[in-house]
């Protein structure tokens, strides 16, 4: 018999290969078909582990969230937009319960009011912009292997929105037609009294950092 002509579907091709082959044929063929998927399967596997590794098993960073000062109106204390200031606070434990590590965020100062106006439609002038949940690395890392000093102490991320480096306390709030709040001194003392309740009145030691 002719054999089929090279347009002839693939399906057609293996049965006239299985009808030559018969029975015997036929077993052999299972065979070659079963080493086939085995070897598919740990070229599969091998490339998977290459693109997708196993976990080490070493979690991520911790997430904490965004903790908003409590009646920042009455008390004074305002991002430059007039909206309440914040800090994410994660909780010591065992030695560490009464040791406490105090981060004040960085940004540097608003250069002029065009500036100061800019921050405030950005997270360094206004709680409104900033993170729900911000990761907590390196010396605020909770992961022991990374942080062995402080990784078990209470550790505060005090977010920065006043323009002037925690110094500012301005009564006047209108400048050019445009609100603006220069209150960081009150928002150091508002977070500040905050956590004093929190544990921090029962701190045997407090380091602060930037």
């Amino acid at each position: 018999m002719p054999p089929p002509p090279p347009s002839a579907p693939a399906s057609h091709h293996l049965r006239l290969w299985w009808r030559r082959r018969g029975r015997a044929g036929a077993v052999g063929a299972t065979f070659a078909v079963a080493l086939l998927a085995t070897a598919l399967l740990l070229a599969l596997s091998s490339y998977a582990s290459i693109v997708f590794p196993a976990s080490s098993g070493r979690r991520g960073p911790a997430l904490v969230g965004l903790t908003l000062v409590r009646r920042a109106s009455e008390k004074g204390a305002l991002c430059l937009d007039g909206s309440a200031p914040g800090y994410h606070l994660q909780g010591g434990s065992g030695s560490g319960s009464r040791s406490w590590l105090i981060h004040l965020e960085g940004g540097g100062w608003c250069r002029n009011l065009k500036s100061c106006a800019s921050r405030q439609r950005s997270m360094l002038g206004s709680s409104r912009y900033m993170e729900g949940q911000v990761e907590f690395t390196g010396i605020l890392s909770d992961d022991k292997s990374q942080n062995p000093d402080f990784y078990n102490w209470n550790k505060v991320k005090i977010r920065y929105c006043d323009g002037a480096s925690f110094s500012g306390d301005v009564k006047d709030e209108l400048q050019n037609g445009t609100r603006f709040f220069f209150r960081g001194q009150r928002i150091w003392e508002a977070v500040m009294n905050e956590l004093v309740v929190k544990g921090l009145r029962n701190a045997k030691q407090v380091i602060p950092c930037k």
